[in-house]
């Protein structure tokens, strides 16, 4: 018999054999954004391909010649009339110095020239007649303010900065998805988890993944296994060690003001501070209780959403980044956006390494379909001084 029983009156739902309502629509769950990645991808800025075959990448920094430096213990005076002899024990560096260089003594506002330069430095009183008062704590500082120079004068000794060799590695990110030949011929429920679904979603786990390497990867190097290489690079994290700042429980206005004061001494004077949603928060509550609030039973919308940060010394767009979580949520990146670029491997024979999509790499009569997914990238982080980062304690 083709039929299970014979219905007399109303047919209802609980007689089943129903389509089940489901949406076919996937639904995933994913930060709605990736701001590093999208930055340095799809910005117009700078993108530059590496060529070497250990994937290793190299520049050279210098900076202009140090004009100051500090006293680190007493400085006695010797003579009459009295001049200063800095040591180095008493003076933090004294290469920076040259005959004849004019310079200030900050704590007693004095004016001298070196009158002489071995392997210690003679301060003598700018009119060669006058005495200089000896320092007497440390923690002052000598600036080089100019040159003291006589009428038909020579050729002063030439002195500069050497330049030095900063390098950083690629990292290959490397993802596939296999399905089966069934498993691609069946029907599903919802998009997304046929098999150009879930390359795309791997696809976006690996911006993902990309973001949080180049933001929180701490060391570089490589190692060898036979004759095969890996390599590693540094991120954000493992870059800059000169501007680390931190404070305690919550970020107070002068907390990240401060923070902005040495990050922007050097470098551009517009930044990036890419941050975690707890320390954002902090930024949104000082700003907010600047604002005087009047109580207006009509207002229906409240609140302070922080996108650019104004001081005296710059301006600095804030971006918040959903990858940074745990407690990174406490982190702040500021980044000097003219010293940050991508840096991609060169095509190989199969095409592009920067990102490619690989089809077909599963073995020779296999069932299925497997599909890689490439991409060989690294950061090129210039001048760690002109970047920050700024944390919770």
């Amino acid at each position: 018999m083709s039929y299970e029983s014979i219905n007399k009156g109303v047919v209802s739902s609980a007689q089943g054999n129903s389509v089940p309502d489901i949406e076919k629509v996937l639904m995933v769950l994913k930060p709605y954004q990736t701001p590093l990645f999208q930055w340095l991808w799809f910005s117009n800025r700078k993108q530059k391909e590496v060529r070497n075959a250990y994937a290793k990448f190299s520049w050279y920094e210098n900076e202009l010649l140090p004009h100051q430096t500090n006293i680190i213990a007493a400085v006695t005076g010797t003579g009459n009339p009295v001049s200063l002899l800095l040591t180095s024990s008493n003076t933090q560096n004294l290469s920076i110095f040259n005959l004849d260089d004019i310079v200030l003594i900050e704590d007693t506002e004095e004016m001298a020239y070196v009158s002489a330069v071995s392997s210690t430095v003679t301060l003598t009183n700018i009119d060669g007649a006058g005495s200089l008062t000896p320092i007497a704590e440390p923690g002052g500082v000598i600036k080089v303010i100019g040159s003291r120079n006589s009428e038909n004068a020579g050729v002063r000794t030439s002195m500069t900065t050497k330049e030095t060799e900063k390098y950083n590695y690629l990292n290959i990110f490397s993802e596939s998805i296999s399905t089966t030949g069934r498993y691609q011929a069946g029907e599903n429920f919802t998009d997304g988890v046929d098999h150009a679904g879930l390359v795309a979603k791997r696809i976006e786990e690996m911006k993902m993944q990309v973001e949080r390497y180049f933001m929180f990867a701490p060391s570089q190097g490589y190692a060898t296994a036979g004759n095969y290489r890996t390599t590693w690079g540094h991120g954000f994290l493992g870059r800059i060690v000169t501007n680390v700042n931190t404070y305690n429980t919550t970020l107070g206005e002068s907390d990240f003001d401060d923070h902005l004061k040495e990050v922007f001494s050097k470098g551009s004077n517009r930044k990036l501070h890419i941050c975690g949603a707890n320390q954002l928060s902090d930024i949104n509550k000082f700003v907010k209780n600047k604002f005087e609030l009047n109580p207006d039973p009509t207002i229906s919308v409240y609140g302070v959403q922080m996108k650019e940060y104004y001081t005296p010394f710059g301006i600095v767009d804030l971006l918040w980044s959903p990858l940074m979580d745990g407690k990174f949520a406490n982190f702040g990146f500021t980044i000097d956006a003219d010293k940050v670029r991508l840096r991609y491997m060169a095509n190989d024979k199969k095409g592009s390494r920067k990102f490619r999509i690989e089809e077909g790499v599963e073995t020779p009569g296999t069932d299925g379909t497997v599909t890689k997914i490439l991409m060989d990238l690294g950061i090129e982080i210039h001048n760690e001084e002109c970047h920050g980062i700024l944390k919770k304690a």
